[in-house]
């Protein structure tokens, strides 16, 4: 196991893992030891590694186009289709989905969003609460220790107007 020069460490304390594959629970290192991936990913991967109708699925996809915007301008039928799945088994005035790239991108809309429909400026967040790295989102977030490298985080006091 190495510490890459060119690859920044995200905590004071990373696992520096070198990992060679994931099945199922597992990832796996270079020298083939097996671990359990209590973190599946930051979700992405919650059926399992490499699971097989999640692999065909993206084989299928792929075969017809990899990415395209997602933000609504162009329409795309896996999209839809979720969409669809979503309001019917949400409450009916919840039908509409805003897709985005990350979770701390749904948490910015979501910060948004909440301050759209309430009319109010200040969001309350859990002790212990994480969602995320951008500015938004992390103003929101618990950890005062990575919070204090980047302050003053997001604020009306934080921005400035440039006249012309």
């Amino acid at each position: 196991m190495y510490l890459h020069k060119n690859l920044a460490d995200t905590n004071q304390h990373p696992y520096r893992i070198d990992i060679a594959k994931a099945e199922g629970i597992y990832v796996v290192d270079t020298s083939g030891k097996k671990y359990i991936d209590f973190i599946s990913g930051i979700s992405v991967s919650n059926l399992g590694h490499r699971h097989p109708k999640v692999v065909a699925a993206i084989k299928e996809q792929l075969d017809r186009y990899m990415h395209v915007m997602v933000f609504g301008e162009f329409y795309q039928e896996p999209q839809i289709n979720l969409a669809k799945k979503l309001a019917s088994v949400l409450p009916e005035n919840l039908n509409t989905t805003y897709f985005v790239n990350s979770g701390t991108e749904a948490n910015e809309a979501a910060l948004k969003l909440a301050k759209r429909y309430t009319g109010r400026s200040k969001i309350i967040s859990c002790k212990g609460a994480y969602h995320g790295n951008t500015h938004g989102s992390m103003s929101v977030s618990y950890n005062e220790t990575k919070k204090n490298t980047f302050q003053t985080l997001v604020t009306k006091r934080s921005f400035y107007r440039i006249q012309q």
